[in-house]
Protein backbone atom coordinates (compact mmCIF):
# COMPACT_ATOMS: atom_id res chain seq x y z
CA UNK A 1 0.00 0.00 0.00
CA UNK A 2 1.22 3.66 -0.79
CA UNK A 3 2.05 5.52 1.64
CA UNK A 4 -1.13 8.55 2.19
CA UNK A 5 -0.56 11.69 1.78
CA UNK A 6 -2.43 12.90 4.81
CA UNK A 7 0.41 11.74 6.82
CA UNK A 8 3.36 13.59 4.84
CA UNK A 9 5.22 16.00 6.73
CA UNK A 10 3.84 19.37 8.22
CA UNK A 11 0.51 17.85 6.49
CA UNK A 12 -2.18 20.41 7.18
CA UNK A 13 -5.04 20.47 9.67
CA UNK A 14 -8.23 22.56 8.76
CA UNK A 15 -7.78 25.75 11.10
CA UNK A 16 -10.92 28.01 12.31
CA UNK A 17 -10.11 31.22 12.97
CA UNK A 18 -12.40 33.97 14.41
CA UNK A 19 -11.24 37.99 14.11
CA UNK A 20 -13.38 40.54 16.12
CA UNK A 21 -13.56 43.52 14.08
CA UNK A 22 -13.17 44.49 10.56
CA UNK A 23 -11.75 47.78 10.46
CA UNK A 24 -8.16 47.89 8.77
CA UNK A 25 -6.48 45.30 11.15
CA UNK A 26 -9.17 42.61 10.81
CA UNK A 27 -9.05 43.54 6.86
CA UNK A 28 -5.66 43.04 6.48
CA UNK A 29 -5.47 40.07 8.61
CA UNK A 30 -8.28 38.50 5.60
CA UNK A 31 -6.27 39.39 3.36
CA UNK A 32 -3.05 37.64 4.37
CA UNK A 33 -4.87 34.53 5.19
CA UNK A 34 -6.76 34.56 2.02
CA UNK A 35 -3.74 34.35 -0.08
CA UNK A 36 -1.20 32.20 2.20
CA UNK A 37 -3.84 29.66 3.29
CA UNK A 38 -5.64 27.12 1.61
CA UNK A 39 -7.00 24.78 4.60
CA UNK A 40 -8.58 27.27 6.67
CA UNK A 41 -12.23 28.91 7.88
CA UNK A 42 -12.06 32.86 9.13
CA UNK A 43 -15.11 34.71 10.48
CA UNK A 44 -14.80 38.36 11.47
CA UNK A 45 -17.50 40.23 13.49
CA UNK A 46 -17.95 43.39 13.20
CA UNK A 47 -20.46 45.64 15.12
CA UNK A 48 -20.97 48.43 12.51
CA UNK A 49 -23.08 47.83 9.42
CA UNK A 50 -19.80 48.51 7.17
CA UNK A 51 -16.29 47.67 6.85
CA UNK A 52 -13.23 50.56 7.64
CA UNK A 53 -14.04 51.18 11.55
CA UNK A 54 -12.49 54.37 13.32
CA UNK A 55 -13.17 55.46 9.37
CA UNK A 56 -16.72 54.28 8.76
CA UNK A 57 -17.35 55.96 12.12
CA UNK A 58 -15.88 59.35 12.16
CA UNK A 59 -17.37 62.05 10.29
CA UNK A 60 -16.98 65.14 11.62
CA UNK A 61 -16.33 68.42 9.68
CA UNK A 62 -13.01 68.24 8.86
CA UNK A 63 -12.32 64.67 9.39
CA UNK A 64 -9.14 63.71 6.90
CA UNK A 65 -6.56 61.98 6.73
CA UNK A 66 -3.67 63.24 8.98
CA UNK A 67 -0.80 61.85 6.73
CA UNK A 68 -0.33 62.42 3.05
CA UNK A 69 -3.33 60.06 1.22
CA UNK A 70 -0.57 57.83 -0.92
CA UNK A 71 0.58 56.97 2.21
CA UNK A 72 -2.47 55.80 4.13
CA UNK A 73 -2.71 52.77 2.26
CA UNK A 74 -1.49 49.22 2.57
CA UNK A 75 2.52 48.99 1.20
CA UNK A 76 1.14 46.20 -1.40
CA UNK A 77 -2.04 48.12 -2.45
CA UNK A 78 -1.63 51.48 -3.83
CA UNK A 79 -4.20 54.10 -5.00
CA UNK A 80 -3.52 56.41 -7.82
CA UNK A 81 -6.87 58.49 -7.88
CA UNK A 82 -7.04 60.37 -4.39
CA UNK A 83 -8.88 63.39 -4.80
CA UNK A 84 -6.53 65.60 -2.68
CA UNK A 85 -3.25 65.62 -0.56
CA UNK A 86 -5.09 64.92 2.50
CA UNK A 87 -8.54 63.07 1.29
CA UNK A 88 -11.64 63.03 3.80
CA UNK A 89 -12.36 59.85 5.73
CA UNK A 90 -15.28 59.22 3.48
CA UNK A 91 -12.53 58.40 0.87
CA UNK A 92 -10.46 56.34 3.26
CA UNK A 93 -13.63 54.71 3.91
CA UNK A 94 -14.16 54.13 0.23
CA UNK A 95 -10.92 52.70 -0.10
CA UNK A 96 -11.03 49.48 1.99
CA UNK A 97 -14.81 49.19 0.96
CA UNK A 98 -12.90 48.73 -2.31
CA UNK A 99 -10.14 46.49 -0.64
CA UNK A 100 -12.97 44.31 0.46
CA UNK A 101 -14.58 44.45 -2.90
CA UNK A 102 -11.49 43.38 -4.50
CA UNK A 103 -10.11 40.68 -2.97
CA UNK A 104 -13.29 39.39 -2.63
CA UNK A 105 -13.30 39.57 1.77
CA UNK A 106 -17.02 39.78 2.28
CA UNK A 107 -17.38 36.29 2.25
CA UNK A 108 -16.01 36.34 5.88
CA UNK A 109 -17.94 39.32 7.28
CA UNK A 110 -20.66 38.97 9.94
CA UNK A 111 -21.52 42.78 9.68
CA UNK A 112 -24.10 44.59 11.96
CA UNK A 113 -22.61 41.65 14.88
CA UNK A 114 -20.84 42.67 18.55
CA UNK A 115 -19.09 40.11 20.44
CA UNK A 116 -20.41 39.36 23.81
CA UNK A 117 -17.96 36.97 25.89
CA UNK A 118 -15.00 35.21 24.77
CA UNK A 119 -14.04 31.94 27.01
CA UNK A 120 -10.58 29.12 26.10
CA UNK A 121 -12.20 26.04 27.15
CA UNK A 122 -9.53 23.10 27.13
CA UNK A 123 -11.28 20.34 25.57
CA UNK A 124 -9.84 16.89 24.16
CA UNK A 125 -6.63 17.25 21.88
CA UNK A 126 -7.87 20.51 20.75
CA UNK A 127 -8.36 23.60 23.25
CA UNK A 128 -10.84 26.16 21.33
CA UNK A 129 -12.68 29.52 22.23
CA UNK A 130 -15.93 29.90 22.42
CA UNK A 131 -17.98 32.88 21.15
CA UNK A 132 -20.85 34.53 22.19
CA UNK A 133 -21.96 37.16 19.44
CA UNK A 134 -25.10 39.00 18.87
CA UNK A 135 -26.57 39.91 15.89
CA UNK A 136 -27.41 43.54 16.34
CA UNK A 137 -30.33 43.67 13.70
CA UNK A 138 -32.43 40.09 14.80
CA UNK A 139 -31.15 40.52 18.16
CA UNK A 140 -30.16 36.89 17.63
CA UNK A 141 -27.37 35.19 19.93
CA UNK A 142 -25.04 33.44 17.82
CA UNK A 143 -22.62 30.36 19.30
CA UNK A 144 -19.52 29.84 17.67
CA UNK A 145 -16.08 28.61 18.23
CA UNK A 146 -12.71 29.28 16.65
CA UNK A 147 -8.92 27.30 17.29
CA UNK A 148 -7.72 30.36 17.21
CA UNK A 149 -9.43 34.60 18.53
CA UNK A 150 -7.70 37.89 17.27
CA UNK A 151 -9.01 40.31 19.10
CA UNK A 152 -8.81 43.65 15.63
CA UNK A 153 -10.64 45.95 17.98
CA UNK A 154 -8.62 49.08 17.56
CA UNK A 155 -8.15 51.77 20.17
CA UNK A 156 -9.90 54.26 18.74
CA UNK A 157 -13.62 53.02 19.20
CA UNK A 158 -14.83 54.04 22.42
CA UNK A 159 -15.92 57.83 22.54
CA UNK A 160 -14.97 59.83 26.10
CA UNK A 161 -17.80 61.95 26.63
CA UNK A 162 -16.52 65.36 29.56
CA UNK A 163 -16.91 63.62 33.25
CA UNK A 164 -18.57 66.64 34.40
CA UNK A 165 -22.35 67.18 35.13
CA UNK A 166 -25.43 68.71 33.69
CA UNK A 167 -24.50 66.62 30.26
CA UNK A 168 -27.68 65.66 30.02
CA UNK A 169 -29.80 68.73 31.30
CA UNK A 170 -28.15 71.00 27.98
CA UNK A 171 -31.10 71.78 25.70
CA UNK A 172 -28.93 72.32 22.31
CA UNK A 173 -27.76 69.31 20.19
CA UNK A 174 -25.21 67.79 22.06
CA UNK A 175 -22.73 65.30 20.02
CA UNK A 176 -19.54 63.76 20.03
CA UNK A 177 -17.24 63.75 17.05
CA UNK A 178 -16.94 60.00 16.95
CA UNK A 179 -20.08 59.89 16.56
CA UNK A 180 -21.19 63.16 14.54
CA UNK A 181 -24.42 63.43 12.58
CA UNK A 182 -23.75 65.02 9.10
CA UNK A 183 -27.34 66.36 9.10
CA UNK A 184 -26.42 68.75 11.61
CA UNK A 185 -27.29 72.08 10.56
CA UNK A 186 -24.35 74.41 11.65
CA UNK A 187 -25.25 77.46 9.46
CA UNK A 188 -25.79 80.57 11.43
CA UNK A 189 -25.29 78.54 14.80
CA UNK A 190 -23.36 79.33 18.09
CA UNK A 191 -21.25 75.81 18.77
CA UNK A 192 -19.71 74.87 21.82
CA UNK A 193 -16.31 73.45 20.69
CA UNK A 194 -14.84 70.88 23.39
CA UNK A 195 -11.25 69.64 23.30
CA UNK A 196 -8.18 70.75 21.37
CA UNK A 197 -6.50 67.69 20.35
CA UNK A 198 -5.87 66.23 16.56
CA UNK A 199 -10.11 66.13 16.18
CA UNK A 200 -10.34 69.56 17.12
CA UNK A 201 -7.92 71.28 15.11
CA UNK A 202 -9.12 69.28 11.92
CA UNK A 203 -13.15 70.84 13.45
CA UNK A 204 -12.51 73.96 13.92
CA UNK A 205 -11.18 75.50 10.41
CA UNK A 206 -13.80 73.41 8.98
CA UNK A 207 -16.85 74.79 10.39
CA UNK A 208 -15.45 78.47 11.65
CA UNK A 209 -16.87 79.86 8.17
CA UNK A 210 -20.32 78.69 8.11
CA UNK A 211 -21.01 79.36 12.00
CA UNK A 212 -21.91 82.24 13.87
CA UNK A 213 -19.64 82.14 16.70
CA UNK A 214 -17.96 79.05 17.65
CA UNK A 215 -16.42 79.06 21.66
CA UNK A 216 -13.41 76.38 21.87
CA UNK A 217 -12.33 75.41 24.93
CA UNK A 218 -8.48 74.60 25.16
CA UNK A 219 -7.28 73.32 28.00
CA UNK A 220 -3.58 72.23 27.10
CA UNK A 221 -1.98 73.28 24.21
CA UNK A 222 -1.03 71.24 21.05
CA UNK A 223 2.56 71.40 19.04
CA UNK A 224 0.78 71.56 15.14
CA UNK A 225 2.89 70.81 12.37
CA UNK A 226 2.99 71.80 8.60
CA UNK A 227 1.80 69.49 5.86
CA UNK A 228 3.88 66.78 5.55
CA UNK A 229 3.88 66.71 1.56
CA UNK A 230 3.33 69.62 -0.30
CA UNK A 231 0.46 72.25 0.38
CA UNK A 232 -2.61 70.40 1.53
CA UNK A 233 -4.83 71.04 -1.42
CA UNK A 234 -6.98 68.95 -3.95
CA UNK A 235 -5.25 67.64 -7.12
CA UNK A 236 -5.92 68.91 -10.41
CA UNK A 237 -7.78 66.80 -13.11
CA UNK A 238 -4.77 66.18 -15.05
CA UNK A 239 -2.41 65.52 -11.82
CA UNK A 240 -4.93 62.38 -11.24
CA UNK A 241 -4.84 61.30 -14.99
CA UNK A 242 -1.07 61.47 -14.70
CA UNK A 243 -1.00 59.11 -11.35
CA UNK A 244 -3.38 56.59 -13.03
CA UNK A 245 -1.06 56.84 -16.47
CA UNK A 246 2.04 56.21 -14.64
CA UNK A 247 2.13 53.75 -11.44
CA UNK A 248 6.02 54.97 -11.17
CA UNK A 249 4.90 58.24 -10.43
CA UNK A 250 2.49 57.42 -7.37
CA UNK A 251 5.25 54.83 -6.42
CA UNK A 252 7.91 57.57 -6.00
CA UNK A 253 5.36 59.86 -4.23
CA UNK A 254 4.82 57.13 -1.75
CA UNK A 255 8.53 56.37 -1.01
CA UNK A 256 9.49 59.89 -1.18
CA UNK A 257 6.52 60.77 1.64
CA UNK A 258 7.10 57.18 3.29
CA UNK A 259 11.02 58.34 4.01
CA UNK A 260 9.89 61.74 5.52
CA UNK A 261 8.03 60.15 8.03
CA UNK A 262 10.57 57.57 8.88
CA UNK A 263 13.34 59.91 8.87
CA UNK A 264 11.93 62.05 11.90
CA UNK A 265 11.37 59.31 14.87
CA UNK A 266 14.43 60.68 17.20
CA UNK A 267 12.23 63.93 17.25
CA UNK A 268 10.82 61.59 20.14
CA UNK A 269 13.59 60.85 22.24
CA UNK A 270 15.32 63.50 24.87
CA UNK A 271 17.91 66.62 24.56
CA UNK A 272 18.30 65.04 20.36
CA UNK A 273 19.34 67.87 17.76
CA UNK A 274 15.97 66.73 15.35
CA UNK A 275 14.28 67.50 19.13
CA UNK A 276 15.78 70.73 19.10
CA UNK A 277 15.20 71.65 15.78
CA UNK A 278 11.64 71.19 15.42
CA UNK A 279 11.03 73.12 18.40
CA UNK A 280 12.92 75.70 17.78
CA UNK A 281 10.97 75.98 13.88
CA UNK A 282 7.83 75.65 15.05
CA UNK A 283 8.06 77.78 17.81
CA UNK A 284 9.11 80.47 15.53
CA UNK A 285 6.51 79.29 12.87
CA UNK A 286 3.74 79.38 15.66
CA UNK A 287 4.78 82.60 16.46
CA UNK A 288 4.61 84.14 13.04
CA UNK A 289 1.02 83.49 12.52
CA UNK A 290 -0.48 83.82 16.02
CA UNK A 291 1.72 87.35 15.97
CA UNK A 292 0.57 87.78 19.92
CA UNK A 293 2.70 87.62 23.05
CA UNK A 294 0.02 86.46 25.29
CA UNK A 295 -1.76 84.06 23.30
CA UNK A 296 1.47 82.94 22.55
CA UNK A 297 2.15 81.91 26.03
CA UNK A 298 -1.17 79.75 25.97
CA UNK A 299 -0.53 77.89 22.81
CA UNK A 300 2.60 77.27 22.15
CA UNK A 301 3.35 74.21 24.31
CA UNK A 302 6.01 74.08 27.06
CA UNK A 303 6.66 70.23 27.05
CA UNK A 304 8.71 68.72 23.63
CA UNK A 305 7.22 68.30 20.68
CA UNK A 306 6.28 64.64 20.39
CA UNK A 307 5.06 64.00 23.72
CA UNK A 308 1.29 64.87 22.70
CA UNK A 309 0.29 63.58 19.31
CA UNK A 310 1.65 65.84 17.14
CA UNK A 311 -0.71 67.34 14.27
CA UNK A 312 -0.55 67.98 10.66
CA UNK A 313 -1.84 70.69 9.14
CA UNK A 314 -2.23 72.13 12.10
CA UNK A 315 -1.59 75.97 11.12
CA UNK A 316 -5.10 76.41 9.73
CA UNK A 317 -6.08 75.70 13.18
CA UNK A 318 -3.96 78.44 14.43
CA UNK A 319 -5.36 81.24 11.60
CA UNK A 320 -8.75 80.08 12.59
CA UNK A 321 -8.54 81.21 16.03
CA UNK A 322 -7.67 84.49 15.21
CA UNK A 323 -11.13 85.08 13.29
CA UNK A 324 -13.57 87.24 14.69
CA UNK A 325 -16.30 84.23 15.21
CA UNK A 326 -14.08 82.41 16.89
CA UNK A 327 -13.99 82.91 21.13
CA UNK A 328 -11.03 81.20 22.48
CA UNK A 329 -11.61 80.31 26.56
CA UNK A 330 -8.33 78.68 27.94
CA UNK A 331 -9.54 76.48 30.05
CA UNK A 332 -11.67 72.92 30.78
CA UNK A 333 -15.73 72.59 31.11
CA UNK A 334 -16.80 72.38 34.88
CA UNK A 335 -20.18 71.34 33.99
CA UNK A 336 -23.37 71.77 31.46
CA UNK A 337 -25.99 74.05 32.09
CA UNK A 338 -29.98 74.25 30.43
CA UNK A 339 -27.99 76.67 27.87
CA UNK A 340 -24.29 76.00 27.54
CA UNK A 341 -21.52 75.00 29.75
CA UNK A 342 -19.29 76.35 32.62
CA UNK A 343 -15.76 76.62 31.87
CA UNK A 344 -13.03 75.78 35.09
CA UNK A 345 -12.69 79.39 35.57
CA UNK A 346 -16.53 79.78 36.25
CA UNK A 347 -17.55 81.90 33.39
CA UNK A 348 -20.52 80.59 31.51
CA UNK A 349 -21.09 80.20 27.89
CA UNK A 350 -24.16 79.67 25.87
CA UNK A 351 -24.43 77.75 22.43
CA UNK A 352 -26.95 76.01 20.27
CA UNK A 353 -24.47 72.75 19.63
CA UNK A 354 -21.89 71.57 21.93
CA UNK A 355 -19.21 69.21 19.81
CA UNK A 356 -17.62 67.34 22.12
CA UNK A 357 -14.25 66.73 20.76
CA UNK A 358 -12.92 64.54 23.67
CA UNK A 359 -11.00 61.48 22.36
CA UNK A 360 -11.42 58.03 23.42
CA UNK A 361 -10.82 55.96 25.89
CA UNK A 362 -7.32 54.31 24.58
CA UNK A 363 -6.62 52.26 27.91
CA UNK A 364 -7.25 49.10 25.14
CA UNK A 365 -9.27 47.44 27.60
CA UNK A 366 -11.59 45.41 26.02
CA UNK A 367 -15.54 45.74 25.44
CA UNK A 368 -16.34 42.61 26.04
CA UNK A 369 -15.14 39.52 28.69
CA UNK A 370 -12.09 37.61 27.59
CA UNK A 371 -11.89 34.52 29.65
CA UNK A 372 -8.54 32.29 29.33
CA UNK A 373 -6.82 29.94 31.58
CA UNK A 374 -8.43 29.40 35.47
CA UNK A 375 -11.16 32.01 34.20
CA UNK A 376 -9.08 34.89 34.27
CA UNK A 377 -10.45 38.08 32.92
CA UNK A 378 -8.82 39.99 30.80
CA UNK A 379 -10.91 42.66 30.55
CA UNK A 380 -11.03 43.36 34.49
CA UNK A 381 -6.99 42.32 34.55
CA UNK A 382 -6.14 45.80 32.29
CA UNK A 383 -8.78 48.10 33.99
CA UNK A 384 -7.13 46.72 37.31
CA UNK A 385 -3.12 47.01 36.14
CA UNK A 386 -1.54 50.30 37.28
CA UNK A 387 1.67 50.31 36.59
CA UNK A 388 1.42 48.30 33.46
CA UNK A 389 -0.67 46.55 30.95
CA UNK A 390 0.74 43.39 30.61
CA UNK A 391 1.17 43.04 27.25
CA UNK A 392 3.74 41.22 24.87
CA UNK A 393 5.20 43.58 21.51
CA UNK A 394 1.45 44.78 20.58
CA UNK A 395 0.04 41.53 19.63
CA UNK A 396 0.59 38.80 22.81
CA UNK A 397 -0.90 38.22 26.20
CA UNK A 398 0.67 35.80 28.68
CA UNK A 399 -1.85 33.08 30.03
CA UNK A 400 -4.34 33.67 27.03
CA UNK A 401 -3.64 31.17 24.85
CA UNK A 402 -4.01 31.28 21.23
CA UNK A 403 -5.55 34.34 20.97
CA UNK A 404 -3.73 37.82 19.16
CA UNK A 405 -3.87 41.47 19.17
CA UNK A 406 -3.63 43.64 16.29
CA UNK A 407 -2.74 47.14 17.55
CA UNK A 408 -2.61 45.97 20.71
CA UNK A 409 -0.78 47.31 23.59
CA UNK A 410 2.94 48.37 22.95
CA UNK A 411 2.18 48.64 18.79
CA UNK A 412 3.79 51.88 17.46
CA UNK A 413 0.32 53.61 16.96
CA UNK A 414 2.28 57.38 17.34
CA UNK A 415 5.89 57.08 16.28
CA UNK A 416 5.05 56.45 12.21
CA UNK A 417 3.54 54.80 9.74
CA UNK A 418 0.79 52.58 10.77
CA UNK A 419 -0.73 50.51 8.30
CA UNK A 420 2.94 49.02 7.51
CA UNK A 421 3.26 48.21 11.41
CA UNK A 422 -0.64 46.16 10.87
CA UNK A 423 0.78 44.41 7.91
CA UNK A 424 3.66 43.08 10.28
CA UNK A 425 1.71 42.05 12.80
CA UNK A 426 -0.83 40.19 10.29
CA UNK A 427 2.33 38.50 9.06
CA UNK A 428 3.51 37.51 12.57
CA UNK A 429 -0.13 35.76 13.63
CA UNK A 430 -0.11 34.19 10.44
CA UNK A 431 3.22 32.51 11.35
CA UNK A 432 1.70 31.42 14.40
CA UNK A 433 -1.31 29.95 12.14
CA UNK A 434 1.40 28.40 9.95
CA UNK A 435 2.91 26.26 12.77
CA UNK A 436 -0.11 25.64 14.56
CA UNK A 437 -1.44 23.86 11.10
CA UNK A 438 1.37 22.23 10.38
CA UNK A 439 2.26 20.95 13.42
CA UNK A 440 -0.78 18.58 15.18
CA UNK A 441 0.31 18.02 18.14
CA UNK A 442 -0.02 21.64 18.66
CA UNK A 443 -2.67 22.59 21.65
CA UNK A 444 -1.96 25.90 22.47
CA UNK A 445 0.39 29.02 23.05
CA UNK A 446 0.65 32.25 25.05
CA UNK A 447 3.87 34.18 25.26
CA UNK A 448 5.31 33.30 28.91
CA UNK A 449 5.05 35.73 32.15
CA UNK A 450 8.52 36.11 32.41
CA UNK A 451 9.25 36.87 28.87
CA UNK A 452 6.49 39.53 29.29
CA UNK A 453 7.76 40.86 32.59
CA UNK A 454 11.33 41.90 30.71
CA UNK A 455 9.28 43.30 28.13
CA UNK A 456 7.47 45.87 29.83
CA UNK A 457 10.82 46.37 32.07
CA UNK A 458 12.66 47.12 28.88
CA UNK A 459 10.07 49.55 27.78
CA UNK A 460 9.27 50.90 31.13
CA UNK A 461 13.36 51.90 30.89
CA UNK A 462 12.90 53.19 27.62
CA UNK A 463 10.15 55.46 28.21
CA UNK A 464 11.78 56.81 31.46
CA UNK A 465 15.25 57.73 30.33
CA UNK A 466 14.07 58.76 26.75
CA UNK A 467 11.45 59.37 25.80
CA UNK A 468 9.77 62.61 25.17
CA UNK A 469 6.14 60.66 25.73
CA UNK A 470 6.79 60.66 30.06
CA UNK A 471 7.07 64.41 29.57
CA UNK A 472 4.48 66.76 31.16
CA UNK A 473 1.83 66.60 29.30
CA UNK A 474 -2.18 65.54 28.99
CA UNK A 475 -2.03 62.63 26.63
CA UNK A 476 -4.42 60.12 26.89
CA UNK A 477 -3.03 58.72 23.54
CA UNK A 478 -0.55 57.17 25.60
CA UNK A 479 -2.58 56.62 28.36
CA UNK A 480 -1.20 59.13 30.55
CA UNK A 481 -4.20 59.48 32.58
CA UNK A 482 -4.72 56.03 33.86
CA UNK A 483 -3.14 54.86 36.99
CA UNK A 484 -0.05 56.59 36.15
CA UNK A 485 0.75 53.91 33.73
CA UNK A 486 3.84 53.61 31.54
CA UNK A 487 2.56 54.11 27.95
CA UNK A 488 1.64 51.13 26.27
CA UNK A 489 3.66 52.98 23.01
CA UNK A 490 6.18 51.08 21.27
CA UNK A 491 9.68 52.14 22.68
CA UNK A 492 11.28 52.67 18.98
CA UNK A 493 10.34 53.88 15.72
CA UNK A 494 8.10 52.09 13.30
CA UNK A 495 11.44 50.78 11.22
CA UNK A 496 12.65 49.71 15.08
CA UNK A 497 9.32 47.68 15.19
CA UNK A 498 9.08 46.14 11.95
CA UNK A 499 12.87 44.38 12.52
CA UNK A 500 11.75 43.56 16.05
CA UNK A 501 8.96 41.39 15.30
CA UNK A 502 9.97 40.26 11.78
CA UNK A 503 11.17 36.92 13.63
CA UNK A 504 9.56 35.05 15.82
CA UNK A 505 11.30 34.76 19.45
CA UNK A 506 9.66 31.24 20.39
CA UNK A 507 11.35 30.91 23.15
CA UNK A 508 9.26 33.68 25.03
CA UNK A 509 6.28 31.18 24.30
CA UNK A 510 4.71 28.62 26.26
CA UNK A 511 3.86 25.57 23.88
CA UNK A 512 1.77 22.98 24.82
CA UNK A 513 1.32 19.81 22.73
CA UNK A 514 -0.58 16.63 23.19
CA UNK A 515 1.23 13.40 22.43
CA UNK A 516 4.65 13.96 20.29
CA UNK A 517 5.91 17.12 19.47
CA UNK A 518 7.25 15.18 16.70
CA UNK A 519 4.44 13.89 15.16
CA UNK A 520 4.07 16.21 12.17
CA UNK A 521 7.14 14.26 10.54
CA UNK A 522 4.72 11.77 9.83
CA UNK A 523 5.11 8.86 7.37
CA UNK A 524 8.73 10.25 5.93
CA UNK A 525 7.27 11.50 2.50
CA UNK A 526 7.76 15.08 1.81
CA UNK A 527 5.24 17.90 0.31
CA UNK A 528 7.62 18.17 -2.26
CA UNK A 529 7.21 14.02 -3.24
CA UNK A 530 3.27 14.60 -3.15
CA UNK A 531 2.85 17.46 -5.51
CA UNK A 532 3.29 15.87 -9.44
CA UNK A 533 4.60 19.53 -10.89
CA UNK A 534 7.15 20.10 -8.18
CA UNK A 535 11.05 20.07 -9.09
CA UNK A 536 12.47 16.94 -7.30
CA UNK A 537 16.00 18.77 -7.78
CA UNK A 538 14.88 22.48 -6.99
CA UNK A 539 17.67 22.85 -4.73
CA UNK A 540 20.51 22.31 -7.42
CA UNK A 541 21.35 26.23 -8.66
CA UNK A 542 23.84 27.64 -10.83
CA UNK A 543 25.37 30.29 -8.02
CA UNK A 544 23.93 31.25 -4.27
CA UNK A 545 20.44 33.31 -3.86
CA UNK A 546 21.29 36.59 -3.01
CA UNK A 547 17.81 36.62 -1.43
CA UNK A 548 18.59 33.86 1.41
CA UNK A 549 21.07 34.51 4.39
CA UNK A 550 21.91 33.25 7.49
CA UNK A 551 22.58 36.43 9.31
CA UNK A 552 19.63 38.67 10.51
CA UNK A 553 22.53 41.61 9.56
CA UNK A 554 22.85 40.23 6.02
CA UNK A 555 18.63 39.92 6.06
CA UNK A 556 18.00 43.14 7.07
CA UNK A 557 20.68 44.60 4.48
CA UNK A 558 18.65 43.04 1.77
CA UNK A 559 15.52 44.22 3.10
CA UNK A 560 16.33 47.34 3.43
CA UNK A 561 17.76 47.66 0.22
CA UNK A 562 21.24 49.13 2.09
CA UNK A 563 23.50 50.90 -0.60
CA UNK A 564 20.73 51.92 -3.01
CA UNK A 565 20.42 55.27 -1.81
CA UNK A 566 22.92 58.45 -1.40
CA UNK A 567 24.29 59.12 1.81
CA UNK A 568 22.40 60.50 4.74
CA UNK A 569 23.12 62.53 7.82
CA UNK A 570 22.00 59.93 10.18
CA UNK A 571 19.31 61.28 13.05
CA UNK A 572 18.19 64.41 10.77
CA UNK A 573 15.71 65.45 8.64
CA UNK A 574 16.91 67.47 5.83
CA UNK A 575 13.94 69.28 5.05
CA UNK A 576 13.51 70.35 8.72
CA UNK A 577 17.31 71.02 9.11
CA UNK A 578 17.00 73.89 5.90
CA UNK A 579 14.48 75.61 7.27
CA UNK A 580 16.05 75.99 10.61
CA UNK A 581 19.60 76.94 9.24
Amino acid sequence: MDPSREEAIYNERHVKVICVGAGASGLCLAYKLQRSFKNHSLTIYEKNPSVGGTWFENKYPGCACDVPSHNYVWSFEPKADFSSVYVSSAEIQAYFENFVEKYHLDRYLKLSHTVEKTTWVDSGREGRWEVVARDLITGQVVQDWCHILVHATGYLNAPTWPKVPGLDEYDGIKVHSANYDPSILLEGKNVLLIGSGSTAVQILPAIQPVVKTVTIFIRSPTWVLPDISTEARRFTREEIQRFVREPQTVLELRQSNERTMNSIFSVYLRDTVLQQQCRALLETEMKKILDHEETEGKLIPKFAVGCKRVVPSGFRYLRALKEENVKVVYSGVQSFTRYGVISDSGSSHEGDIAICATGFDTSYISRYPIYGYSGRNLQVEWAESCQSIPGYMGVGVSEFPNTFTLLGPYSPVSNGPTLVAIEAQADYICSFIDRYQTEPAIYSFHPKADACADFRAQVGEFMNDRAVWTDNCRNSHNNHTIGGRTPTTWPGSTLHYLEAIREVRWEDWEVRYVGNRFSWLGNGISQTEWDPTADLGYYIRQSEDDRVWNSRWKRTRALNKSGSMPPRELHRQSKLAKKTD
